[in-house]
């Protein structure tokens, strides 16, 4: 039987001078491995934790922490996810250490992409898998 794959999407965020990571996923089909992620199921997933991330700006001042990597998409096995992503999560918020976190999820995930908006292109998925010098050892 395959290993069941999650795609989650990953906010790193503050708001009233605290961090906070939300995340947001579904299961998916595995067979597919590329570059570049599911277009259509990941858009919807961004879609939905920045509407969610949205609705908090009435509690106070919110902004993502890094333009570069302040929002993920990460393809990562159920097993790990449920075993991993909270410990990591929780480092993240206690240390605000960006660079570990990516580091972090590069060795674990089987792809990682950071997230942006481009006028007149849309959203833009940047492959930090195999783009990224600073992967620790």
């Amino acid at each position: 039987m395959e290993e069941q794959k999650y795609l989650i999407a990953i906010a790193l965020a503050e708001q009233n001078n605290k961090r906070l990571m939300p995340l947001g996923g579904k299961t998916i089909a595995v067979g597919n491995s590329s570059d570049q992620p599911q277009k259509q199921v990941s858009e919807k997933i961004i879609l939905d934790l920045l509407l969610r991330l949205f609705k908090r700006t009435s509690e106070g001042n919110l902004k993502i922490s890094n333009e570069e990597t302040g929002l993920l998409l990460a393809e990562i096995s159920f097993m790990d996810m449920q075993k991993n992503i909270p410990i990591i999560k929780s480092n993240w918020i206690n240390s605000g250490d960006t660079a570990k976190l990516i580091n972090e999820l590069i060795l674990l995930c089987s792809n990682l992409w950071s997230v942006q908006y481009k006028k007149h292109e849309g959203i833009i998925f940047k492959d930090l898998k195999f783009n990224h010098p600073e992967i620790l050892d």
